[in-house]
């Protein structure tokens, strides 16, 4: 049997999404709330909700991949919580790149809850007359 493809290109996406947040807040959060990073101006409460729920999402994404239900449901918990964290960005973010970030965030949390929440379909593998 072949996976699905729409299945397994949102894990992908959900596991690159966690890794971006993880690498875009550790350096904030080491350098404190008056660093000059990427996240400057970003509330410290949200850099470190994004930092825990990247780490908690690269969990959740090899959990998804092994089409565990924890893994799945784990996804689409940390997916949520990342979507309406990122939604106030939409309007009020500091500075642009906060802006496309938060906005990223709200449409890959949309995509990926949505995937995540169609069930898993498998396509039967062609079997051979013999």
């Amino acid at each position: 049997m072949r996976q699905d493809v729409l299945y397994k290109t949102a894990v992908i996406v959900h596991a690159i999404s966690s890794l971006f947040g993880v690498l875009t807040s550790l350096p904030a959060l080491m350098e404190g709330p008056n660093a000059h990073t990427i996240t400057e101006g970003v509330p410290q409460f949200v850099v470190m909700a994004s930092a825990l729920l990247g780490m908690a999402g690269l969990i959740s994404a090899y959990g998804a991949w092994k089409y565990q239900k924890w893994g799945m449901m784990l996804a689409i918990f940390t997916e949520a919580i990342s979507g309406l964290l990122a939604l106030p960005g939409v309007l009020m973010a500091p500075t642009e790149f906060a802006r496309v970030s938060s906005i990223t965030g709200v449409l890959i949390a949309v995509f990926v809850i949505y995937v995540l929440l169609r069930g898993v379909r498998f396509v039967p593998s062609p079997t051979r007359n013999r």
